[in-house]
């Protein structure tokens, strides 16, 4: 199996591609700026949050039961997240491979 080796910023971009499919209409997206954000009801709402993280496992490979252990840590910011896929992932892409995925996800 391939390394993950998505830098920080090319996982921000990952990132980005999710969030910014939940913001609600009308309103403008704020694009994370920093591995130290955090992903919780700040951001977005419990729908978008399941919907966050069934496509972050999906993506990855990652079981179900190893996400809810992650989740119930508490530590939602998105240095947690990628340490979390750095660990438990079971697949991984490139980083076009991955925007492929996720405009095909959302559209």
């Amino acid at each position: 199996m391939p390394d993950f080796n998505f830098t920080d910023k090319e996982f921000l971009s990952i990132m980005d591609l999710i969030l910014k499919q939940d913001i609600p209409l009308g309103e403008d997206y704020i694009p994370v700026a920093s591995m130290d954000e955090r992903i919780d009801m700040g951001r977005l709402d419990s729908l978008s949050m399941v919907m966050f993280f069934v496509w972050l496992t999906d993506l990855f490979g990652i079981p179900e039961s190893k996400l809810q252990d992650f989740i119930g840590k508490g530590n939602l910011t998105i240095q947690a997240i990628k340490d979390f896929v750095t660990t438990e992932y079971t697949r991984t892409s490139s980083i076009a491979e991955a925007k492929e995925y996720s405009k095909r996800l959302f559209q």
